[in-house]
């Protein structure tokens, strides 16, 4: 996954904003920022576990759902 354009976006103290209008929070910023078109989602979703002591499964659903709203709203697209 990897923005569909160089969307400008503004990090702030409990989140994000991206130009199109879509607000993270900081999670979602956590995974928007890992979305550059070298992680995958595997690594993105190990990555959620670490960082926020997670389980894999509520992990995976996180970021699974996010990517897909990300793509569904025009943010991100597929690389592969």
């Amino acid at each position: 996954m990897k923005p569909k354009r160089m969307w400008e976006w503004r990090e702030y103290k409990l989140g994000s904003l991206i130009e199109n209008g879509i607000a993270l929070n900081e999670t979602g910023t956590f995974i928007w920022k890992l979305c550059d078109g070298k992680t995958s989602v595997d690594l993105i979703i190990n990555a959620m576990c670490r960082t926020y002591d997670v389980q894999k499964s509520c992990a995976k659903q996180d970021v699974t759902e996010l990517i897909q709203l990300l793509i569904d709203e025009h943010s991100l697209k597929s690389t592969t």
